[in-house]
This record gives C-alpha cells, structure tokens and sequence, in this order.
C-alpha cells in the first residue's frame, strides 16, 4: 500500500543532501569554535596551496607582509604630518616641515598598491592550480579504486560530498585564506601601531569595531542557514525545471499535457524560497540596525575616550588624528577577516572530507606489486571462489571450480541474478574473490598489478559506455596509442564490426561527435553503438574477450551482423560469453549452467540437453517462442 503524504509535503530522499551534511555545525558554531577552527583550516589549505605553486604562495605571503608594514608606517607617517601642520607658524613653513612625512606617506600608499596587486595575481594563479591539483588527485583516486567500492552505499555518499562541496570549498577556502592572512596582517600592523601612539588607543580600537563585527559574523550566519534549510525546495524547483528542460523527458511532458502541473510546481516551490528570502531580509536588516547602533554607541565612547586624552594632554592632537584614521582602518580589516574566517569555517569541514575520501580511496585501492599478470594465458584456473557484494544478504557466487583453456569459447547461461556477468568480472581481475583463488598459468590474480590483467582482456558490454567522444576515439580507446599510418587498422576493424556503416553516415566521418550535447553532434542507435563496441574490442587485440549480453538490445538483423562480427574476434582468442539466448550458446566449447551463484553443470550443448533438466528447460521455452506450435517438452 501506498504511503500518503500532504500535498507539497517534503521528500524524505530530498531532506538530506549529502553535501550539506555540516550543515547544522556552521549554523551552530560561535565565535570561539570559529577561531579555534580557523588555524586547522588555514593549515588545510596552506599544504594543499603550497603543493600546488610553491612561488605562488611564497611571493603572495611576503606581498601581504608588505602591505601590512606599509599600512603601519602610512599610520607613522599620518602623525607626522598632522604634527607638522597642527603647530604654530606660517602655513608655507607648516607643509615644508610636513613635507618628508607627506613623501613617506605617498610612497607607503604607492607600495601598499603595487604590494596588494602582486597578493591579487598570486591569487589568480594560485586558485586555479589548487583546483586543477585536487581535481586531478580525484579523478586518479577514482581511476584506481577497486571496482568493488563502487558497490558501497557510503562510498558514493562521501564521492559526492568529495566533487560538489568538497571541491567548491577548495577553491574558495583558497580565496578566503589570503583574505584572512592578508587582513590579520594589517590587524596587526594597524594594531601595533595604535599601541606605540598610545597604550589606551589599542581598547578604543577593540570598542569600536566589536558591535560590528558581531554584526557581520551574524549576518553571514543568517544567510548560511537560509541556503541550508532551504536546500530541499531548491533542489525539488531545479527538478521541475530539468523535466521541462532535458530531452529525455521532453516528448512525455507534452504527450501527457504536464506543463500547467510542472509551471504550478515551480511556482509553489519560488513563493517559498521567495518568503524565506523575504524573511532573510528582515532578519538580517534587524541585525544590522543592531549592531550600527551599538557600533554608534562603540565609537561614540572610543570618541570619547579619545577627547578626554586630549583635554587632559595625554595624546598630542596629531595621534588623535591618527588614531580616527586607524580605527577606519581596523573596522575594515576585522569585517573582511571575520567574513572570510566564517567562510573559512564552513569550507574546512568539506576539505576534511574531501581529505578522508582520499584516505578511504587509498585504503581501496590495490598497492603496486611490480609483478605482471601472464600474457594470453594457457589456462585460467578458478579454484573454490566465493564472491558478495557489499551489503548482500547472501553471496553472488559460491565455491565456484573452472577451468578454461586458450582458444576455447566458453558460455555462461542461466536466469537473471545467477551470477554470470559477476563471475566474468572475477575472471577479468575487476573483482577479487572473497573466499577462494583466481590464477592465470598458475599466477593467483591478487598478487600481480591490476593493470597487467587489463592489458589482456577486451570487453562487448551489453549497454556500452555511450561514449561522448570522436567516433575515432570511442574505437580506439582501448589502444589509443597504437601505431597505425593512414588508419589501417581501424579501417580493418570497422569493416570485420561492421562500424564502418555506422561512420559513412556521419557528417564528418572518423571526426564526428558522438554526442548532441555539443554542436554538430551525433546520436546513435543501440545498433550502432554496439557495432562500435565491437569495433572497439577488435582495435583493442586482447587474448581474452568478454562478451556480456551483447545482442540482448537488438533487433535479428542488427544481432546477426553483431554475432558475425563476433566470430571474427573469436579467432584465436579465449572467449566468456554470457548470454540468455541459448541458441547463441550451442556451439561453444564449454556450457556453464549457473543457478543462484553456482554452477550446476558443464558440458557441450548436446551433452547438456541430454542429462541437464535446467538446461533443457530453458532451451525448451526459448525454442518454442519460435514455433507456430509450440510443444510443451521435447
């Protein structure tokens, strides 16, 4: 029975994205957990930066010590001139005495300037490079895994918080970093100058910027928490939009007249996220008014404090001047850093899973042995193998015993879920056995690199990769670096699959886009793709094919042609051929009758019609689907 919920209620599966997952730790963190954090953080990104472009983050961090030094000799030199100009004597004498600290003052602001644009270029070029470094690590992490990881719930929970947020927040923690070194910086230039002029300006400062500053942790907090709690009814009105808009649901959309409900859907879905931003607004025009007016009343005392130091002749007037000028400055660099710390904060926690994905990817991955599996092996021996998938309540395969020998077509048959594509990825070296052994010419697969094992098989999908490439590249994938003048080879093996038919349609041959997702691309039908998924597996020339269900789409022509193409391959070479069409499997040189994740039997097809029942059966329901009076038996 169908569980009801309210019209417009929530998604279960939707409350929950897996790359907001810290969401409810940034909204809930203070001031203190946010500065305790942000050394971790600043360390996190520093490595990353310092792997990426050394000179970069070198020549960014002297640029900002610069500016903050500037920043704190500009305050010096502002005391000089307002002490110059603010004694008595003719005004030409005043500017001639203001003179040297006016030139300092010039030139600390000119250095400042050339300073600040050598931290924005190493910015520029850091960012990119950081990105581009961990992108790379990711897509190597997950080009080694084991495949086996690909069947763990978690594994895909933390890969997708990995590339979305996890990448995001590199490159913006990357930004916030420099923003938050460079203004800690001039924090504490400005700061230790405020200090030298007179020990009570460094409180005053601190007064006058703290009602603010939490003003502006504040605001950042409110806006963090209305991307996070709306998430849900952002990501149902972005579905709404993408069946309107991608082509796969295009043609139902309008078969079944669907766009007033959709439109209506999107509209219900924008009036929410248009009340909660409304209510954003006002929550954090409330508190911006608060702290403008405790900010008022915070300088209105550092006012204060400063005129009694005047009346009472402790701060000569010229470092009161300064000192207003400074308290300028620390309100702007403690605002910029406090922003960039709270981004910081968030952005930490996804690069600290983006790191332990790392970790559980190298945990997951098979380590070098600097042995090589044996080439076009005599005998592939598989010995009491047992196999399950994570999370499986019972095992795929148990205790399989096989031998195949070079040159022999082997056939594996039964009901769906009897564990054939499974054992062939056994064979392949693409899983490794639970319980048990795999060995080529007596080599135990598990001991040897994995890439070793590929360089040996090729592979007929039953559902090819659709490959959004060249037609060029889709078939030459396997070998893309083989010696091949003038495309001799690949014509050979598009005329032997067939693919060859598929090119002459193309509007730029060889050089044709497989895919309509760019322009001036191509779509393919099922037929043509598994024709180039032939083609491909010959360019490849591996001793062992594996050919999964590879008809199973096909209309009788289009599977004639792919079968014919088939026996071209089969030359020479071991082939596991997995296929339901027992027809397709009389003529191989071992049957192998699977059921429920063991082999029954195996024999020849004639041998197996004689003394298997299964075998038979099955045989005998196909053959009757094609006789005008089928018999219940043989």
């Amino acid at each position: 029975m169908a569980m009801k919920t309210k019209p417009g209620a929530p998604l279960a599966e939707l409350s929950a994205p897996v790359w907001f997952g810290h969401a409810d730790q940034v909204i809930r963190a203070n001031l203190w957990q946010l500065l305790r954090a942000l050394p971790r953080a600043m360390g996190l990104v520093a490595r990353t930066a310092w792997r990426a472009d050394r000179a970069a983050v070198a020549l960014g961090f002297a640029a900002q010590v610069v500016s903050g030094l500037v920043t704190a000799v500009g305050l010096l030199a502002v005391t000089g001139v307002l002490t110059s100009l603010f004694v008595a004597g003719p005004t030409p004498e005043r500017l001639v005495a203001a003179a040297p600290s006016l030139a300092v003052l010039a030139a600390a602001y000119a250095v400042r300037g050339v300073a600040d644009t050598v931290v924005s270029g190493a910015t520029l070029r850091l960012r990119p490079k950081v990105r581009h470094r961990v992108e790379r690590d990711l897509a190597e992490s997950m080009s080694r895994i084991d495949l086996i990881t690909f069947d763990e719930p978690d594994f895909h929970d933390a890969l997708e918080r990995s590339r979305h947020a996890g990448m995001d927040a590199v490159d913006s923690a990357t930004h916030q970093a420099i923003v938050v070194v460079g203004g800690l910086i001039a924090l504490a230039a400005t700061a230790a100058t405020a200090a030298l002029l007179h020990p009570l300006l460094l409180p005053v400062l601190l007064l006058s910027v703290a009602p603010e500053t939490w003003a502006t942790l504040r605001t950042a907090r409110l806006e963090y928490e209305f991307v996070a709690t709306t998430i849900e009814t952002r990501r149902r009105r972005s579905l709404t939009t993408d069946l309107l808009a991608h082509k796969e649901s295009a043609a139902e959309v309008r078969v079944f007249g669907a766009q007033p409900f959709l439109l209506a859907e999107h509209d219900r879905h924008s009036r929410v996220m248009e009340d909660a931003q409304i209510a954003l607004g006002a929550r954090q025009t409330r508190v911006a008014l608060l702290g403008r007016g405790l900010s008022g009343v915070g300088i209105g005392l550092a006012y204060a404090t400063l005129g009694w130091l005047l009346y009472t002749g402790a701060t000569p007037l010229a470092v009161a001047g300064a000192a207003l000028l400074a308290i300028r400055t620390v309100r702007a660099s403690l605002t910029q850093v406090v922003l960039a710390a709270n981004r910081m904060f968030e952005k930490s926690l996804y690069i600290s899973d983006l790191l332990a994905f790392f970790a559980h990817a190298e945990s997951r991955t098979r380590q070098p042995t600097g042995r090589t599996a044996p080439a076009d092996p005599e005998v592939i021996a598989v010995r009491g193998v047992s196999f399950g998938y994570p999370g499986a309540a019972k095992p795929a395969l148990a205790d399989i015993d096989l031998t195949i020998r070079r040159g022999q077509v082997i056939a594996l048959v039964g009901e769906n879920g009897s564990g054939k594509s499974t054992l062939a990825k056994l064979l392949a070296g693409l899983y490794q056995p639970s319980e048990g052994s795999i060995a080529w010419d007596g080599v135990d697969l598990t001991t040897v690199d994995a890439p070793s094992v590929a360089n040996n098989v090729a592979v007929v999908m039953q559902e090819p990769t659709r490959w959004p490439l060249t037609a060029r590249h889709t078939v030459t994938l396997g070998q893309p670096d083989r010696w091949d003048p003038d495309d001799h080879y690949l014509s050979q093996v598009a005329r032997d699959s067939g693919a060859d038919t598929v090119v002459t349609t193309l509007t730029h041959g060889w050089d044709s886009l497989l895919t309509t997702r760019f322009r001036d691309g191509h779509d393919l039908s099922g037929g043509q793709w598994q024709r180039l998924s032939v083609a491909r597996a010959l360019y490849r020339d591996a001793p062992i094919l594996i050919c999964d269900e590879p008809t199973a789409a096909l209309d009788a022509r289009a599977e004639a042609a792919v079968y014919e193409s088939l026996r071209t391959l089969q030359s020479g070479r071991t082939v596991i051929l997995i296929t339901h069409r027992l027809a397709s499997a009389r003529h191989a040189d071992l049957i192998v009758v699977m059921h429920q994740g063991r082999i029954l039997q195996t024999g020849t097809h004639t041998h197996l019609l004689a003394t298997n029942p299964h075998y038979a059966d099955l045989y005998t329901l196909q053959a009757n689907s094609y006789r005008d009076d089928p018999s219940p038996s043989i």
